[in-house]
């Protein structure tokens, strides 16, 4: 049991993480992420574009028995993402510096894909996936533009996945303002999941 999160569920509060500067996916979007990603003990999961590698670590919570790659290019990053691996004492995640899919070529037979930051490599990595990422094997992706949406979905389509689903999350905190309490709206957040048929 991890004495940090000392609980089945995912849902890490975002201030248990270590951030810094680094883009981090919000609790209430991670749930949704993990969720879509159905998660088994023993999967095989990458990570691309790990940020501060918040979902990393849930997925390498949730699967003890499987192996997380965590892929992740810019330096400042690569810090943040090995302090929560170390402050969460996470064994399973292995630290990948680079840019996706070069990066992990000789990374196969994968059981869960996520896709957090494609770099302008989405079409690439979609090449990668078609040998890599196991057949049945799930794959989930966060956009928050409407460009790189709608390029995932078409590559999708144009693929051999099934039960294709988008699902948009618009997420808005309570934040006290004096006495009183403010909702403050974060951007929404495209989720897109399929499965590899």
């Amino acid at each position: 049991m991890n004495s940090r999160w000392p609980y089945k569920t995912h849902g890490i509060p975002d201030d248990l993480f270590i951030r810094g500067q680094a883009p981090m996916t919000k609790l209430e979007i991670r749930s949704v992420t993990l969720s879509k990603l159905m998660l088994k003990k023993d999967d095989k999961i990458v990570d691309i574009g790990a940020g501060t590698g918040s979902i990393s670590i849930e997925c390498a919570l949730t699967a003890n028995k499987g192996k997380v790659y965590s892929v992740e290019k810019k330096d400042n990053n690569i810090k943040l993402i090995q302090q929560n691996i170390n402050a969460f004492n996470v064994k399973n995640i292995e630290l990948i510096k680079g840019t996706a899919p070069e990066i992990i070529k000789e990374v196969s037979n994968v059981d869960k894909v996520i896709i957090g930051g494609s770099g302008g490599k989405l079409d690439e990595i979609f090449q990668w996936l078609e040998i890599n990422l196991n057949q049945g094997g799930r794959l989930v992706m966060n956009f928050i533009t409407l460009e790189n949406m709608y390029r995932g979905l078409e590559l999708l389509k144009i693929r051999s996945y099934k039960e294709i689903d988008v699902v948009q999350i618009s997420v808005s905190k309570g934040r006290s303002l004096a006495d009183l309490t403010m909702m403050e709206g974060y951007n929404p957040v495209y989720i897109i999941s399929a499965a590899k048929e």
